[in-house]
């Protein structure tokens, strides 16, 4: 007798955050056949989570999140990943969930279309030198001993 293996689906709007053993978290819609070795991920993001270090004045970390296409300038939707290579599965909480959805239906662009250049050192001490050219005198007065240390900001 000849058995058919039953394509299991999850709830294509629920998506699924992947543990992988890489370390990487990977949030994505999930397939998967009963009996293969294969998980099925679709329109899968990587999840970044972007700290900013600890400095003595600030004893806090600020942790910020961003999703990028978890491979690169391909056309695939779906993409193959052995069950051995997953570590944890687990469904994301509503703003992810949200925030997956709106970068995925391009709400949320991941790449920016229109990059404007790094403004150079010249350009920024320019900038500042326009600035105090164009302030009173008695505002810059007041920057000059604040920049020198000599005043405390407002």
């Amino acid at each position: 007798m000849d058995e058919k293996k039953q394509e299991k689906k999850t709830n294509p709007i629920i998506p699924r955050v992947i543990m992988l053993s890489s370390g990487h978290q990977v949030i994505a819609g999930l397939y998967y056949t009963e009996g293969s070795d294969f998980l099925r991920l679709t329109d899968p993001y990587r999840i970044r989570v972007h700290e900013s270090p600890v400095d003595d004045k600030s004893y806090f970390v600020d942790e910020r999140m961003s999703l990028t296409p978890w491979i690169f300038q391909t056309i695939d939707k779906v993409y193959s990943v052995h069950k051995d290579h997953i570590m944890s599965i687990a469904v994301p909480n509503k703003n992810l969930t949200e925030y997956y959805n709106n970068v995925r239906l391009g709400l949320y662009p991941t790449i920016k279309k229109e990059l404007k250049p790094l403004a150079s050192k010249e350009q920024h001490e320019k900038s500042f030198e326009q600035v105090m050219e164009e302030m009173s005198d008695e505002d810059y007065w007041e920057t000059l001993q604040y920049l020198r240390g000599k005043i405390k900001a407002n």
